[in-house]
């Protein structure tokens, strides 16, 4: 590794949305979207193709096609061209295929796990808007195909989950979601008002002083992930820095639970609340993201609760949620976490779970487009190639006009995709 701890060849931008300020149509992508349409779809207020910062981003499990969110409250749809490996037009212009608006902030949303780009009926995503239903919304046209209703049966007011997921296991046919103090399992064949097939609090009681009475773990449920193993174990971790275990894809019994603060790790990389679990391929660890953290802590789940170790200098000290992945490396349980940082930068630790106590970043660079933090890193489904979102609030992208209102003076904001260079078998140097 070089000493100034930056690889000699960083990654190649594929595509990107910097130059996407008035296009309005996507152009022609040959056979992945014929009989699709070449129009933006978008509607009512706030559906402009830029928005003012990304949030995050993922990939759909086919590869084909990129889902942003982005503080201006839309959900934008972005396909890439058949031609993105093709030198001589790089970078391509990422434009939204299609925009999905609402009126409020969208907290999570869930690609249908058999998604793919030459069969429009599968090509939809789950939703959750804030004070809404739960939506089911095709990728190519800004409508719902299908609500999901989550409400409170003392206030009957709609409860907004914080996250949501498929278990791989279930085959697309049910989803899991996360909110308060409870995780609900929804069967995708009962839309409507019907609700969830089952309710499963985290705590016996709300109403008692101390959390659940000492079973259990409180607060509000930001993240989960589904054990690869045939077990199907949930995890569910909380913004109260709590993480259980759940049997049988979350509707089992409860295998246990265990707090993150209080640690070694906490007192070198601090944290304030989870917002992302990652399961290594093997299933025996487990990667926990915290708002507000220098790096990622990594659980042994063989013994509940068992700290093994953190990866360090990942530059996230902020309140937004900036999201990581892990990508598999090769046979075996080999693997790598990818994530970036408020620098810009993009980190890569090698077979984290191999080493005891806290690690340095094995590679970094800085994103040629990156545009302050860099929110999301995820990795496409098999190949070397990352999509990447950087952008944040800032205050002086508000102006005040002649009345006093503020308007924002234009995009902060970029998403790309990047061709990253190989950092194993001593090519790193």
């Amino acid at each position: 590794m070089p000493e100034d701890g930056q690889l000699k060849t960083g990654p190649l931008c594929l595509a990107s949305t910097r130059s996407e300020i008035t296009q309005s149509h996507y152009p022609d992508q040959g056979p992945f979207t014929q009989g699709l349409g070449k129009s933006v779809n978008s509607t009512g207020a706030g559906g402009s193709l830029t928005p003012s910062h990304f949030k995050s981003v993922e990939w759909s499990p086919d590869g084909t096609t990129l889902l942003a969110d982005s503080s201006d409250h839309n959900i934008r749809t972005y396909i890439l061209p058949p031609d993105l490996l093709d030198e001589e037009s790089l970078p391509h212009t990422l434009s939204p295929y299609s925009v999905l608006p609402s009126g409020e902030p969208t907290y999570s949303s869930a690609f249908y796990p058999f998604f793919s780009l030459q069969e429009p009926s599968s090509s939809i995503f789950l939703s959750s808007v804030r004070d809404h239903p739960i939506r089911l919304a095709s990728a190519f046209s800004p409508t719902s195909l299908a609500t999901y209703s989550l409400v409170n049966p003392t206030t009957e007011a709609f409860i907004t989950p914080h996250c949501m997921i498929y278990p791989p296991s279930l085959g697309g046919t049910h989803f899991l979601t996360g909110s308060d103090s409870l995780i609900c399992l929804f069967d995708v064949s009962r839309p409507g008002n019907e609700g969830p097939v089952s309710w499963m609090p985290t705590i016996p009681s709300k109403r008692k002083q101390l959390v659940g009475g000492g079973v259990g773990m409180k607060g509000i449920v930001s993240a989960m992930a589904v054990n690869p193993d045939a077990g199907g174990i949930l995890a569910a971790g909380t913004f109260s820095r709590n993480v259980g275990l759940y049997d049988s894809n979350g509707s089992g019994q409860s295998l246990g639970t265990f707090n993150v603060a209080r640690t070694e790790a906490d007192r070198r990389i601090g944290g304030g609340g989870v917002t992302q679990l990652l399961w290594s391929p093997c299933g025996r660890y487990l990667y926990i993201a915290e708002r507000k953290s220098d790096g990622v802590l990594v659980y042994d789940i063989r013994v509940t609760g068992q700290l093994l170790g953190w990866l360090q200098g990942r530059r996230a000290l902020s309140n937004q949620r900036m999201k990581i992945d892990l990508v598999p490396t090769g046979q075996g349980s080999s693997h790598e976490i990818w994530a970036g940082g408020t620098d810009g930068f993009m980190r890569g630790w090698q077979d984290p779970a191999y080493v005891a106590g806290g690690q340095d970043p094995g590679f970094e660079w800085k994103l040629d487009f990156s545009n302050g933090s860099v929110s999301s890193t995820v990795m496409h489904p098999i190949g070397d190639i990352a999509a990447t979102t950087s952008g944040q609030k800032r205050f002086e992208d508000l102006v005040a006009d002649g009345c006093g209102e503020s308007h924002r003076t234009g995009s902060n904001t970029s998403l790309d995709v990047w061709l990253l260079p190989s950092v194993t078998g001593g090519e790193e140097s």
